[in-house]
């Protein structure tokens, strides 16, 4: 069976790209281990015009309004992809697909700090999803690495849940929206520490202390709990084969209607070099890339 267009990746770039894929009348799948991404670890979203609520639960309107259209899920991880002729062949861990175009919505995983102790005790303390684990964390003392939106927003809202949080940043100043700003200054829970370098995670068998460097002189904080919220890296790994274009740090180059270096794919959301990368923003750069596709395939 030959698809006009899969769409590999379920967040709200890839299920937005398939709500206006099947809307236009293209024969298409959607292949993805799971569904919604890494928009499943918004704790609140407050900058989706209209909605107030976690990622999780905005993912699951998605998919339910993706649902009502002719569209296939397959739930399996892709393996490889090979261009033969005009044809795309993506093998799955299960099974093998034709299609004449394909969207790359893939998005990005969480970076790791890459210190001691970080690997031996993931699971045990170390997190790096606050919307799943800060139930475990109540009354305790956890701290969330990085600066940015996202680890503000873990911060503030591991805040109604843990006895004292702090944010451990490598800058001087906070990236993050100046409300996210105010939040913090105004939470008496939050401890903001600054020119923080990550030297260690100590514990026996879960997490107990933290091990850092501050302008030259090393410190210790005691910790329960440890959120890593220091960026994410795009998953292109499983495209090399097609010899797309990347920027210098691996994400897929595109142009404004999504066409990536290679006539036939395009990508959208956090897997594209673009540089607001937001929930929003994905959403809508499916939506361009499912239209173009229609728009290349009638070429």
């Amino acid at each position: 069976m030959k698809y006009d267009l899969i769409i590999i990746g379920a967040g709200p770039a890839g299920l937005t790209a398939g709500i206006y894929a099947t809307r236009s009348g293209m024969k298409t799948a959607i292949i993805s281990k799971d569904i919604g991404g890494t928009a499943n670890t918004i704790l609140k979203l407050e900058n989706w015009p209209g909605y107030s609520g976690t990622g999780t639960e905005l993912m699951k309107k998605f998919y339910e309004q993706l649902k009502k259209y002719d569209v296939e899920i397959i739930t399996e991880e892709v393996v490889n992809i090979e261009k033969k002729g005009k044809d795309f062949f993506i093998k799955t861990s299960k099974k093998e697909l034709n299609s004449a175009s394909l969207i790359l919505a893939t998005g990005s995983i969480r970076r790791n700090l890459k210190i001691p102790g970080e690997e031996r005790l993931k699971g045990k303390g170390v997190s790096y999803c606050a919307t799943c684990d800060s139930f475990f964390f109540k009354n305790r003392v956890v701290a969330v690495i990085g600066g940015s939106d996202c680890a503000v927003g873990s911060a503030i809202a591991l805040a109604n849940i843990a006895k004292k949080v702090y944010i451990l940043y490598r800058g001087e100043k906070l990236r993050c929206e100046n409300i996210n700003l105010e939040k913090v200054k105004s939470d008496d829970k939050i401890e903001a520490v600054y020119n923080v370098v990550p030297k260690e995670i100590k514990g026996k068998d879960k997490v107990e202390s933290f091990v850092f460097e501050k302008k030259g002189k090393s410190e210790e904080i005691k910790l329960d709990g440890i959120f890593i919220e220091i960026g994410s890296s795009p998953l292109t790994e499983f495209t090399k084969e097609l010899k797309l274009k990347l920027d210098e740090n691996n994400y897929i180059i595109v142009d404004e209607e999504m066409n990536s270096s290679v006539a036939g794919i395009f990508a959208a959301g956090d897997v594209t070099n673009s540089k607001l990368k937001q929930v929003l923003t994905a959403s809508a750069q499916g939506a361009v890339a499912a239209k173009n596709v229609l728009n290349w395939l009638k070429k």
